[in-house]
């Protein structure tokens, strides 16, 4: 359907929701300064992409991947967020040079994570600084590219194994993620394969990996050819055991929902994010930045400022969506508590901004690039810089 349906929270509204207090402002600015060196540094090898820090002497640097790796579209992301917010146009130049080693990715049929790869950077750059007919070219055939991996037996997309595995059917909470390609691609080209593929994955996560607290598990595997769940989903292997919940899935859940609601105007997927983001709230503590698991023990309880970044974003959407100014002050709690604690910080030198990914990382001080993109994309939108769809009516695919 092309029609617009009203949304409870028009743009102007959603504005003043969402009034910016001094949470973040200083937080901001630093991601500037810090990744304006980063481009410097790292400027030529662009076919390298910021994965992690590691300790090199006394400063933490980013360690770098190929293409191939899950997180390869962040950094160039979070580089189009940068040009976004600052006009800067070295920040832009970056961001289309890093951009443009990612293109062989858009026929990838052998991960679910050519979402997160291909619309972290071409989507980012499509939406943020200019409508690029190139990019929007690849972004329509990464889309069908990870069509290929959906089961109509399942009503789910592959997220780990081969794409012609019949044995087992993997599937995890972080591909509610890369459901956002396949939505953005049907928008713009009309095609309802791709839109009826998202809406099926969705509604069976919505209702194989809701447990009755509102928690989630990490995995479910399904039997390819019976389209029935083969074992107990688990909260393995990201997680720490079967029945606990791996913080950063359940950020993902949070995010995923409200996404879907975005582009869909489905209630549902409203109802499905709230009931996610209660859980987040009621179990990450005071200063609502949890554990990597919720149920981590020393000597392994490490905090995570990755589930708490991608939480925060979510939620600021959430309180457009709802119209419920809680969620908005939930996320700028978070926001507050990494900011002015500097165990969450990196320091002064550092590449990254934030710390606090031991569980991901093996240090105190080090950072996983997707931390710092989703903190800063929830900074901006606590500024009221969101994707299009948000606060001013949804345009239904």
């Amino acid at each position: 359907s092309n029609s617009r349906k009203s949304h409870s929270a028009m743009f102007v509204r959603s504005l003043g929701l969402l009034a910016v207090g001094s949470a973040g402002l200083d937080l901001k600015a630093r991601f500037e300064q810090t990744y304006a060196a980063v481009v410097a540094s790292l400027s030529g090898n662009f076919a390298a992409f910021p994965a992690k820090t590691v300790q090199q002497g006394a400063h933490f640097e980013w360690e770098s991947s190929d293409d191939t790796k899950w997180t390869a579209g962040f950094f160039p992301g979070l580089l189009w967020q940068l040009a976004s917010s600052t006009g800067d146009s070295t920040f832009e130049q970056a961001a289309a040079n890093w951009t443009a080693h990612l293109e062989q990715a858009k026929t990838r049929t052998t991960t679910h994570d050519v979402g997160f790869v291909i619309f972290g950077s071409f989507g980012n750059g499509w939406q943020l600084v200019g409508n690029n007919q190139t990019y929007k070219s690849v972004i329509v055939e990464a889309a069908h590219s990870l069509a290929l991996r959906y089961s109509p037996k399942v009503g789910m997309t592959r997220s780990w194994g081969d794409i012609n595995d019949n044995q087992h059917f993997k599937v995890i909470i972080d591909n509610m993620l890369n459901l956002e390609l396949l939505l953005w691609a049907a928008q713009e080209t009309g095609n309802s394969t791709l839109r009826d593929i998202s809406l099926s994955h969705a509604r069976k996560t919505a209702k194989y990996w809701t447990r009755p607290d509102g928690s989630t598990p990490h995995l479910c595997v399904f039997d390819p050819t019976t389209g029935e769940l083969q074992t107990p989903c688990t909260g393995t292997p990201q997680g720490l055991a079967a029945n606990s919940t791996w913080a950063r899935g359940q950020a993902w859940a949070i995010y995923g929902f409200t996404m879907m609601y975005r582009y869909t105007g489905e209630s549902e997927f409203l109802a499905n994010a709230e009931k996610f983001a209660e859980y987040y709230v009621k179990a990450s503590g005071k200063d609502q930045v949890p554990l990597w698991d919720y149920d981590a023990k020393a000597p392994q309880a490490f905090k995570d400022t990755s589930a708490a970044a991608i939480t925060a974003s979510g939620l600021l959407e959430l309180a457009v969506h709802t119209n419920k100014p809680q969620y908005k002050d939930e996320a700028t709690k978070i926001i507050t508590a990494i900011e002015s604690d500097p165990t969450m910080l990196a320091k002064d030198g550092d590449q990254a901004v934030l710390a606090a990914n031991r569980h991901d990382c093996d240090a105190d001080g080090c950072t996983i690039i997707e931390t710092d993109y989703y903190m800063y994309e929830a900074l901006r939108r606590l500024e009221g810089q969101f994707p299009p769809g948000v606060g001013s009516g949804i345009q239904v695919v």
